[in-house]
């Protein structure tokens, strides 16, 4: 794939070509300035999320208990 198909619509070319790190939320406005992937492919890419809201187990900590067993005051 040549690097100027990256900057069309091409969504699936790119995610298969370089992964999710052209898209990565730290480095995709300096990605978007340089022309390596347009805005609107960020913006389809955020709205094509899967919605992971309330698919997480909530977990208690009890802050005397430390990983090696041992108390911690």
């Amino acid at each position: 794939m040549r690097v100027d198909s990256v900057r069309g619509e091409s969504t699936l070319g790119l995610m298969a070509t370089l992964g999710d790190k052209l898209l990565d939320k730290r480095i995709v406005v300096r990605n978007i300035a340089k022309g390596l992937v347009s805005k609107e492919v960020y913006e389809k890419h955020l709205a094509d999320l899967a919605d992971r809201e309330g698919t997480y187990d909530q977990v208690e900590v009890d802050p005397g208990d430390s990983a090696d067993g041992v108390a911690t005051e």
